[in-house]
């Protein structure tokens, strides 16, 4: 049985020790395109929200030349690839990786690679990469955990609250007039993954109303992993912790984090059986 690696993309979240494991393919953002991070150069977090808040940040997927070359040295290495990637209705990083791959099997018909879109992201896409490294660790072919992993795509589902809309009108998510209405009222906004794009799930009066929304999502059925998302407002962060149960936590990357702002919160979840949002509520 050969051996195979396992890659994901920088849409994409791991705690720890299974980022250290997982090959992470870079995607990028820019407040200036003189200045871009996300490869070489990584912005620190507390100055990436300290701009975020004055300036609107861009982002980019992957280097289709960087994705090739880490590619071809695991192939070079005699290994065959396994790749999980963002959704790809959110970015083209997964038709980017999925063509480098296509090309790449024309060079190296002996190797395997296979690209699997999470239809998701953070850490709901880090479960699946995470699920992969476990059933790799138990001997587990790279044909039977890419199979198996294709039918846990849809046991995942990621939530987030939202506390400013300013965020999601920047980038077109709402309008600026419900923007407007949603702050005067207080609305506070719980997102959701649909058919691999970010939907609304849920509106609340206020943040307490939709954090216990949150914590009643995350009860309604039996989990197989739980994890709580920090992307830069630490109280909101605690209060979200603090009625789930979790199995574990990661940072926001930024990329995501720029779409959202740092008012935010949320939870991913990999259920033990299927079921999407409408039918847990």
């Amino acid at each position: 049985m050969k051996e195979f690696m396992i890659f994901t993309d920088g849409d994409v979240d791991l705690p720890s020790p299974y980022d250290k494991e997982i090959i992470l393919l870079p995607q990028y953002y820019y407040f200036d395109e003189s200045m871009v991070y996300g490869d070489e150069r990584i912005l620190p977090r507390n100055e990436f929200f300290e701009q975020l808040r004055t300036r609107r940040a861009y982002t980019s997927g992957v280097n289709p030349a960087l994705v090739r070359e880490k590619f071809e040295s695991a192939l070079k290495d005699g290994k065959d690839i396994l790749c999980i990637t963002v959704s790809s209705g959110l970015s083209g990083s997964y038709d980017t990786i999925y063509m480098t791959a296509i090309y790449l099997k024309g060079m190296y018909p002996d190797r395997n690679i296979e690209v699997i879109d999470s239809l998701s992201a953070s850490l709901a896409s880090g479960f699946l990469c995470m699920d992969a490294l476990d059933m790799k660790k138990k001997g587990k072919s790279l044909q039977e955990t890419s199979e198996e992993i294709r039918k846990r795509v849809h046991r995942i589902d990621l939530y987030f609250v939202v506390d400013n809309f300013k965020y999601l009108v920047q980038g077109g998510r709402v309008s600026e007039a419900v923007g407007k209405i949603g702050d005067i009222l207080d609305i506070k906004l719980i997102l959701t993954m649909k058919n691999g794009r970010i939907e609304p799930y849920r509106k609340n009066r206020g943040m307490n109303h939709a954090l216990r929304n949150i914590r009643n999502i995350a009860q309604s059925k039996e989990t197989s992993r739980l994890g709580a998302i920090y992307v830069g407002n630490t109280d909101m962060f605690n209060k979200c912790k603090s009625l789930v149960s979790i199995d574990c936590e990661a940072d926001l990357n930024l990329i995501v984090s720029s779409h959202v702002g740092p008012d935010t919160t949320g939870i991913a979840i990999e259920w033990k059986a299927y079921g999407r949002a409408e039918e847990k509520s």
